[in-house]
């Protein structure tokens, strides 16, 4: 893969995390409220899929940034943002496979009450990954940068 080929991976799959988690979260709540054991399953392996999904971009994520760091400077993308995003991408892909490792196991437990603190775990992890793209989307997106006014 080349080195350009690995910032479009980054770039094409960065949403696959949240919006994973997103559809995880509801599958589940939906499920637990219609007492739907098959929804339920199935948020629990969308669970599983988004910390996949966390790794294969934090993964690129890594890489384009040492690419983009390298690089010279590109019109409207901001480098001294990538830091602290970087720093949230870990975070989410402990979130996520915190939060996957709970759905591994209540796959096989199949507790109620353990189908209640995966959700609740998602709820966390989706509020961890949502920040961090926030923070990825401010590297080149100045409608979502803070305004400073003097």
């Amino acid at each position: 893969m080349t080195h350009l080929s690995i910032v479009h991976l980054h770039l094409a799959i960065n949403h696959s995390p949240l919006f994973a988690e997103l559809f995880a979260f509801f599958f589940i709540l939906i499920g637990l409220l219609k007492k739907n054991r098959g929804l339920v399953t199935s948020g629990l392996v969308i669970c599983i899929v988004a910390a996949l999904c966390a790794g294969a971009t934090y993964w690129s994520g890594d890489e384009a940034s040492d690419i983009i760091d390298q690089s010279p400077p590109i019109a409207g993308l901001e480098k001294t943002m990538i830091g602290e995003h970087a720093l949230a991408a870990g975070w989410s892909l402990t979130a996520s496979c915190i939060t996957a490792v709970l759905a591994i196991v209540t796959l096989f437990v199949r507790r109620r009450w353990l189908e209640i603190v995966v959700l609740i775990f998602l709820a966390w992890s989706l509020s961890v990954v949502a920040r961090t793209a926030l923070l990825g989307g401010r590297i080149h997106h100045p409608e979502v940068r803070a305004v400073v006014k003097s």
